[in-house]
């Protein structure tokens, strides 16, 4: 198998012109450009590109528009597709509309395959105004399904929501909240790897004793979260390359910037796993509003 080149970032909390503002050193507009630029800069020739997540902060349906213009600019630039899924402060009625043309999906999940690979991108965004990530019953039965029709090919899946780990303890109220859903369905299939965002800094960590799970720092800020109670927030720049060989996947971090002042501060009462989670049973009907690409 040929060698497979992954860029990953996430969190690029692109303001739109109603939504809040850092006191950063550059917009996150312009952070993000400074990505793309040091992939080509340093002649990375990706083969794909991943932002996972958080794509904008109150984005309208006008702003994701936007986004997809910009990304297929870049796209055409770099000589890479790049794939996107949604976080937690992404709208997805905006974005359904916006980016998609397709308003009133339930979520946005997909599959790609690439070198006799599987790629899976799934939507963790839960409800309106909630931190923490979510995989619906229907999702979660569409990839079940689609694994067990490829048994044999390596597995790699993109998501918001970082999974549960010791050293997360006590960012439990941030993470997904049905780990043990969707680990039932992983265990025993080819998995490769789970990569992820929304912590806002790097961990690399197993689940189920064998799946690796990397989250990759942020796009526009970094969140120093040692007190889990008292979080700060610093002006950052950074990305992963996710090189895959012989089915083994490699991550090297690409940090462009990382400022020492703190620009802002997040106060947390309760770190554990939310309270009120919504019930598996009664799916709804299979594939209902599924795009599958």
């Amino acid at each position: 198998m040929n060698k497979f080149t992954i860029v990953h970032l996430s969190d690029p909390q692109l303001s739109a012109a109603n939504g809040p503002q850092y006191n950063q050193q550059l917009p996150p507009a312009a952070k993000l450009q400074r990505i793309f630029d040091d992939i080509m800069a340093h002649d990375l020739q990706p083969d794909l590109i991943v932002i996972s997540g958080d794509l904008l902060t109150a984005g309208t349906s006008r702003d994701y528009a936007k986004l997809r213009d910009y990304l297929a600019t870049q796209s055409d630039r770099l000589q890479a597709p790049i794939q996107v899924i949604l976080g937690d402060q992404d709208d997805r009625e905006a974005f359904n509309l916006g980016y998609l043309g397709e308003p009133h999906q339930p979520y946005y999940a997909y599959k790609q395959v690439y070198q006799n690979m599987d790629f899976y991108f799934l939507d963790s965004k839960w409800e309106p105004n909630k931190e923490a990530g979510w995989l619906d019953r229907e999702q979660l039965d569409w990839l079940n399904k689609n694994l067990h029709l490829a048994p044999r090919r390596r597995a790699f899946l993109f998501l918001h929501h970082p999974l549960d780990a010791p050293a997360l303890r006590g960012m439990r109220y941030a993470l997904l909240q049905n780990n043990r859903e969707l680990l039932a369905i992983l265990h025993g299939h080819n998995i490769g790897g789970i990569f992820a965002g929304h912590l806002h800094f790097g961990a690399n960590y197993l689940v189920d004793t064998t799946i690796p799970v990397t989250t990759v720092a942020s796009a526009s800020t970094y969140i120093d979260c040692q007190d889990p109670h008292h979080h700060e927030v610093h002006d950052a720049t950074s990305y992963n390359v996710i090189t895959i060989q012989r089915g083994m996947a490699s991550i090297t971090n690409h940090p462009l910037y990382l400022g020492q002042s703190v620009i802002d501060t997040i106060d947390i009462t309760n770190t554990g796993f939310a309270k009120h989670r919504p019930r598996l049973t009664n799916p709804r009907r299979a594939g209902n509003g599924l795009p599958l690409i």
